[in-house]
């Protein structure tokens, strides 16, 4: 997870964890939608719809991981 930043596009993200798609969707950003995805940051993104990019990128980040501990207990 180290790899996201607030320069990682958006495109990336979806593409590495596939599940964001539900976090992104929880705050009416569909972003797996828009051509932009390509080469729109997270920061970018975070802006646009008027969150704190630094918030954003933190709770992008813990649903990932929370995630992926769900996924584990699964296996």
């Amino acid at each position: 997870m180290k790899r996201i930043n607030l320069n990682t596009t958006i495109e990336k993200v979806l593409e590495i964890f596939p599940e964001t798609k539900e976090f992104f969707e929880s705050k009416n950003m569909y972003c797996w939608t828009c051509k932009g995805k390509k080469h729109e940051t997270i920061q970018y993104a975070a802006t646009y719809y008027g969150l704190d990019p630094d918030q954003f990128l933190q709770e992008l980040k813990e649903f990932i991981k929370n995630k992926q501990t769900k996924l584990k207990k699964v296996k």
